[in-house]
């Protein structure tokens, strides 16, 4: 630093340089004490949870700044708002997750594959999609909250429950059918079976992409939505700057992937990202819910759900279970209103 400094003409650009130096020594000095502690925890890790919450906040406000610009109904904004605030009430469960057992895991995502199946048969049906629940006055589509904390339990074990829940995710998304939500699951199983190749993971990614493709041919007849689907696009008709705060807002969803080092990252940390890229290219193709920046409640608290499985369990992501398929990792790496009826799309 002194020798770097010497050479430095400035006195302003010299202290700037010393200054800089001293503040990355002493974040390694402190990365380096917290990694080497007997917490059973990583900063690494702990970085990416604050950093992927801070970031679904930051996008929910955005969203909640386009729907108050474009002159969406007031009742938008307090359903937006209020699924905001589930997800401040959600992230007080995050360190009660981080020590959830195995079994705990593989039951919450087989309770929430069964949830969506249900939703495929017994759901309320727009233009022949069974996508939704009517609680109440609202509209729920359970797959944009459950699927994505599916996902991640899924990278998180492997086991013939986890496997099983899966299956009915996937076997739910083609019934229904919901082309960006199948889209979703293969593209999170397909990152598993990538980096823990097996040969149940590989069947379950199979059997993803044939449910995916079975949306493909089935017709989706659904319309586009104000406020909720094509805004990536339609947002640039009312100002450049509008459109571009949207784009940003998505492309916040999936950055913190890259604030972790590439020999650091877990399955878990790619699934989600892998989970929230779909969805929003899915949104920029064709008529499918925006998430977070646009309106519906059901992203919203499917996002930060989905933050709850982050955290390294007691044992890390290992298999356990009835039915091991892969190793454990390394300790140190864990550290849309569809019609005219008076109720809310969520």
């Amino acid at each position: 630093m002194a020798a770097e400094m010497s050479v430095i003409e400035s006195c302003r650009d010299a202290l700037a340089f010393a200054w800089g130096c001293l503040i990355a020594c002493c974040r390694f000095r402190i990365e380096r004490n917290i990694l080497s502690a007997s917490t059973g925890s990583s900063i690494v890790t702990d970085r990416f949870v604050i950093l992927t919450f801070a970031t679904g906040v930051l996008a929910g406000l955005i969203g909640l700044a386009y729907l108050l610009v474009s002159g969406a109904p007031l009742s938008m904004l307090i359903v937006n708002s209020g699924a905001i605030l589930v997800g401040f009430l959600l992230a007080l469960s995050l360190r009660w997750a981080g020590r959830a057992a195995d079994s705990a895991v593989a039951a919450t995502a087989l309770i929430g594959a069964f949830l969506l199946l249900g939703t495929a048969i017994f759901g309320y049906a727009i233009a022949d999609a069974k996508r939704w629940l009517l609680i109440g006055p609202f509209f729920i589509q359970t797959s944009l909250m459950l699927l994505p904390l599916i996902a991640i339990c899924f990278a998180r074990i492997q086991n013939l429950r986890t496997i099983l829940a899966v299956l009915v995710a996937g076997f739910a998304m083609a019934v229904q059918p919901d082309r960006a939500m199948a889209a979703m699951l293969f593209g999170a199983v397909a990152v598993v079976g990538m980096m823990r190749p097996n040969r149940l993971t590989f069947g379950a990614a199979l059997f993803c992409a044939l449910a995916f493709a079975a949306t493909l041919l089935l017709p989706d007849r659904l319309p586009a939505v104000p406020f909720v689907d094509l805004i990536l696009w339609s947002a640039f008709d009312s100002s450049l700057w509008l459109g571009l705060t949207l784009w940003t807002g998505c492309l916040l969803l999936v950055c913190p992937i890259f604030f972790v080092p590439k020999a650091q990252r877990t399955v878990p940390q790619y699934v989600f990202a892998a989970c929230w890229l779909t969805l929003i290219a899915a949104a920029a193709i064709g008529a499918y819910p925006t998430p977070i920046v646009g309106y519906g409640a059901s992203a919203i608290i499917g996002y930060f759900l989905s933050l709850i499985f982050l955290h390294p369990g007691p044992q890390g992501y290992a298999t356990s279970g009835d039915a091991p398929i892969a190793p454990s990792e390394k300790d140190d790496t864990i550290p849309p209103v569809r019609n005219n009826a008076a109720s809310f799309a969520m």
